[in-house]
């Protein structure tokens, strides 16, 4: 099951984080693939290239943009799938406490708008882990935690970004097939959305749940479609997605305080409506 923004964001603003090493690598598109073992669990940056990240977690395609999280458990095989050099910093970090929902374990990925959320602050970081002393130990730990802000927060403003573009699409679907027998277990499948899920974005995007905007709506074409009087009552409530032109009625009736029939008539003698 995908690890919900909600869940990432909470794990690093409570968890003890601390910074235990940093490195930069490639994939040469000429080799294809390398391995590596982290000794403990990373946050990979991709910085150019494109590849398929093979995990004890999965498989993750990653390139600049897509942080990958990942754990100390499991050797990673990383597979250059393009035609220039994969190349990318990680970060090695640990926490002191652990408790069984953290998610120090998992693997996950952070979809941000692009690698210039990081890539400045990443380069920045490796480019300190070899100086010593205790102030610049210091700097290293505060530059940390805002790079792991920095990729927090985008990839938060992204998803929020995904959210309204996917919710605009359902809105649209809505207003296109609303002639036709749809309702939010259809349209949740449709848009591969968990449908309490769908139905809580929805409200928040619309203000309206989706069956209230979909009854709305329908409602809102069948008055343009009272005012023509070539069409009976039941023609209206068939071109609108009702087949029970008495539950048509009832339901006009409660949103508009009209029958459809008084509806017309007023709209046909100029009356106020």
């Amino acid at each position: 099951m995908e690890i919900m923004m909600k869940d990432i964001t909470m794990y690093f603003a409570s968890a003890s984080v601390s910074l235990t090493n940093v490195f930069q690598d490639k994939v040469a598109a000429v080799n294809t693939y390398t391995h590596i073992h982290t000794q403990s669990s990373a946050l990979i940056f991709p910085i150019s290239g494109s590849s398929w990240v093979h995990s004890g977690k999965g498989k993750f395609f990653v390139t600049p943009g897509k942080v990958l999280h990942v754990n100390a458990h499991n050797s990673l095989h990383i597979e250059n799938c393009g035609d220039q050099d994969f190349q990318f910093i990680v970060t090695q970090y640990q926490i002191a406490e652990r408790f069984a929902e953290d998610l120090y374990d998992d693997a996950f990925l952070l979809r941000l708008a692009g690698a210039e959320v990081y890539e400045s602050t990443v380069i920045e970081l490796l480019k300190m882990q070899a100086s010593p002393g205790a102030m610049v130990e210091l700097n290293r730990r505060a530059l940390f935690f805002k790079l792991i802000q920095k990729c927090v927060e985008g990839a938060r403003d992204q998803q929020l970004q995904s959210t309204i573009k996917i919710m605009d699409q359902v809105v649209e679907y809505i207003e296109q097939n609303y002639q036709n027998k749809i309702n939010v277990t259809k349209i949740a499948e449709l848009f591969k959305l968990e449908r309490r899920r769908l139905a809580y974005l929805f409200e928040r995007h619309t203000g309206l749940a989706p069956n209230t905007y979909i009854t709305e709506y329908r409602i809102s074409k069948a008055k343009e479609l009272l005012e023509r009087a070539d069409l009976s009552i039941a023609e209206v409530a068939e071109r609108v997605g009702y087949e029970d032109c008495f539950y048509f009625s009832r339901v006009f009736k409660k949103i508009t305080g009209l029958a459809p029939s008084t509806y017309r008539r007023k709209k046909m003698t100029g009356a106020n409506v």
